[in-house]
């Protein structure tokens, strides 16, 4: 598993995946990509699946459709790469065919990718990821943490020395630390404001809020870092208090699949990645 102290902490040089699928939500992604890239030294890989039914769509057969399609979206590609090389930042891009999911994988193991970053709503065509859902079971099926981004979210630029907010949920489980690890990475990098906090169901006792907050006191390390302990569903609470204290992002742990469902921090990731209004940094525990 990727490790924040050999990438974003120490700042060696990384490599952060996009998918692209060439509508008008890559300008949602890609400013993302780019500052972290710039921020933690890292390269950019930009990454285009063609499938079948996407070619059958244009119309012909396969066969004859392949050729054209490659050189469209491999000049469409090199275009978005050097728009990101004229930031200063390395940019390779990669031409794939086959099934997305699959496709991110083998390209996050074989190129040792460090960051995944993409929409939770890029586009209507079979490459897009047009349903939370699908960023959904990528994130759990990735041992790399995952930024992702809504398309309708107004997002404030990053930059080191703006006013940046990193807005951690746990579960306050031993797991957890891995993502409290990410999450504080980031806080570092951009010099950010920093919030930790914690959901308990609705009815929960005042000890057990109090005990939480006692952990979650624990984990804070300075006196401009706040922790708050939230109650009711985990998704809503998540996103509510988001909002309250202005986050640009959203960091939490992933679990697997459970035998009763997939679950996040004892709910459903979904929930968080449609309703977060900023970007949303998922870390499988």
């Amino acid at each position: 598993m990727a490790n924040p102290d050999a990438f974003l902490a120490s700042g060696r040089a990384g490599r952060i995946l996009v998918p692209v699928d060439f509508s008008p939500k890559v300008e949602l992604t890609l400013p993302r990509a780019v500052a972290l890239a710039k921020l933690s030294q890292s390269s950019v890989w930009l990454l285009h699946v063609i499938d079948a039914v996407t070619c059958i769509g244009m119309g012909g057969n396969l066969a004859g459709a392949l050729p054209e399609l490659h050189s469209r979206c491999s000049a469409a590609l090199e275009e978005l790469a050097e728009s990101i090389r004229k930031e200063g930042v390395e940019c390779t891009c990669l031409l794939r065919e086959g099934d997305l999911d699959g496709q991110i994988r083998e390209a996050i193991d074989t190129h040792k990718i460090d960051m995944l970053v993409l929409s939770t709503r890029a586009g209507t065509g079979m490459n897009g990821f047009s349903l939370v859902s699908a960023a959904e079971r990528i994130i759990r099926k990735t041992t790399i943490p995952v930024m992702t981004l809504g398309a309708c979210r107004k997002l404030r630029g990053w930059s080191p020395d703006g006013c940046v907010h990193v807005f951690y949920a746990t579960d306050l489980s031993p797991e957890s630390v891995r993502s409290l690890q990410y999450a504080r990475a980031i806080q570092r990098r951009f010099c950010a404001h920093f919030t930790v906090a914690h959901v308990l169901p609705k009815h929960a006792s005042e000890e057990k809020g109090n005990r939480a907050m006692e952990q979650l006191t624990q984990l804070l390390e300075s006196p401009d870092d706040r922790a708050l302990v939230l109650r009711g569903s985990v998704g809503e609470a998540i996103c509510e208090g988001s909002v309250k204290v202005g986050a640009d992002l959203v960091a939490l742990g992933v679990k697997r699949h459970t035998v009763m469902r997939e679950v996040l921090i004892g709910h459903n990731l979904r929930e968080v990645l449609s309703g977060a209004p900023c970007a949303v940094m998922s870390i499988l525990q």
